[in-house]
């Protein structure tokens, strides 16, 4: 189940926008202060199905979202699923069923789950075919929560067939000597629109927790190139907010700013249950400006510029106890849609109850919309 457990130690403005692509004008949002839920999977509350962690885009005026769910009703193996939407004036948007995109392999390193899904556009070659998305996963052996590892799939359209890079996954794999919880929880962002890819992940490991981000060649998915890693840094984070991990990033590139959601941490210390995920949302921003190759601002450690809050979104803002598991709403490539100056969170909401199912069946995607402070 939901890999964030092992933490150690809206949809907004009225404006309409020019839908990418097709000309024809679209809200890609609904009004500011409010919340919004997506779609639905079984009964809310009562069907034993979950949906959390989104990874979004917007292409051509379409919402694509990979999230992670379960296939069989009151089964806890983790899948990923795949919706898209479009929008009519008449219904608003309009979500398509589910389809199971990515799922376990048996006799694999990712037999038990696969879940956390981040996907971006580019151009990746793989086996002699070029696929146009990418998709970074977290794949699991174990049913603890443990021995987490990440990989890589391909496709050539959104909706797939989505293939597993077998030959080179897990990219980022599990360290059994030193590790605890593993790797995972990847948010990707593609600087040039072709194959160099920013892989941010989670770590948990006898160290303790932490983010950590590598930069990538993925042209040629046969021998990708690792061009630089490091600790995400942490410094300018708020008073109460301790460290960085499950982070969901986008960038600002006519800005030089990178945009990050995450859980506030420590998670909530009232006693309910669940109590392994966030109870509110931290919306950041750093600036990039620094370097003259604006990413490699990211790979100073604390020596790179402060994070700068955006905001938070918590039970003032949702109603919900738990906001957690968020994905930030970008184009294809992991950037900051154009002509806005806000950023979207879409979001897991879970209640509160003594059972397992009572709570996890609970688990929806929602959204939430912040404006951006620098560019006020």
């Amino acid at each position: 189940m939901k890999k964030s457990r092992f933490v150690l130690t809206l949809l907004a403005t009225s404006t309409l926008l020019t839908a990418c692509g097709g000309g024809a004008v679209k809200p890609y949002y609904a009004p500011f202060d409010e919340v919004m839920k997506w779609f639905d999977h079984g009964t809310f509350g009562e069907s034993y199905f979950y949906n959390y962690c989104p990874s979004t885009f917007i292409e051509n005026g379409v919402r694509h979202v990979y999230y992670c769910t379960n296939r069989d009703e009151g089964n806890v193996t983790d899948y990923v699923g795949y919706r898209s939407a479009t929008y009519s004036e008449k219904k608003g948007w309009e979500w398509s069923e589910m389809e199971i995109v990515l799922g376990p392999t048996e006799g694999t390193w990712d037999q038990r789950h696969t879940c956390d899904p981040s996907v971006v556009k580019g151009e990746f070659s793989y086996k002699g075919e070029t696929y146009t998305y990418l998709m970074a996963f977290l794949g699991s052996i174990q049913s603890d929560n443990m021995g987490n590892e990440t990989g890589l799939a391909v496709a050539k359209s959104p909706n797939g067939p989505w293939i597993k890079c077998h030959d080179i996954n897990p990219i980022i794999p599990y360290d059994r000597e030193n590790a605890l919880w593993g790797t995972g929880q990847a948010s990707m962002v593609n600087i040039d629109g072709k194959g160099n890819i920013l892989m941010f992940y989670s770590v948990g490991n006898v160290d303790g927790t932490y983010e950590e981000v590598r930069e990538y060649d993925f042209s040629n998915l046969d021998n990708p190139v690792l061009i630089q890693e490091g600790k995400v840094p942490t410094n300018g984070l708020q008073s109460g907010d301790t460290l960085i991990c499950d982070a969901d990033i986008c960038l600002d590139v006519e800005n030089k700013k990178l945009i990050m959601v995450k859980g506030k941490l420590p998670y909530s210390p009232d006693g309910n249950s669940p109590n392994f995920i966030a109870s509110t949302l931290v919306v950041y921003y750093l600036d990039l400006s620094a370097s003259e190759k604006m990413t490699d601002e990211l790979f100073k450690g604390n020596n790179a510029k402060n994070w700068r809050l955006v905001g938070e979104i918590g039970y003032d803002q949702t109603g919900f106890m738990r906001n957690h598991n968020a994905g930030l709403v970008t184009d294809p490539y992991g950037k900051l849609l154009p002509n806005t100056d806000f950023i979207e969170v879409a979001l897991t909401r879970s209640d509160l109850a003594n059972s397992i199912w009572l709570w996890l069946s609970t688990y929806r995607i929602y959204s939430y919309s912040l404006k951006l402070p620098y560019l006020e």
